[in-house]
């Protein structure tokens, strides 16, 4: 009976910890928290569908726009990766 049951409360824990990683994820790139992580304690390969997904917006310490060109970058990026355009200094960087 204990052989049983170890199995499936592996899979539970496995299931629940990527339910919560893909939350976190989405909450990075400003995805609604609560469907990701339900979709992702369904079906756990959905995990590489966010972290490959661009965000949605601004994430503060994350992701900002260009100042010139409107595209999302990351926080930290003095330069553009879309115009190669110099980008302001952020106040509070996580850096």
């Amino acid at each position: 009976m204990q052989d049983y049951v170890k199995p499936v409360f592996f899979l539970l824990v496995t299931v629940l910890v990527a339910g919560a990683i893909g939350g976190v994820m989405a909450a990075n790139r400003g995805r609604m928290v609560a469907a990701w992580s339900i979709l992702c304690t369904l079906l756990p390969p959905l995990l590489l569908l966010i972290y490959f997904l661009r965000p949605l917006c601004e994430v503060e310490g994350k992701f900002r726009r260009c100042s010139h060109c409107g595209e999302l970058i990351k926080w930290h990026e003095t330069v553009c990766t879309y115009c190669r355009s110099a980008q302001p200094e952020t106040m509070g960087s996580n850096t």
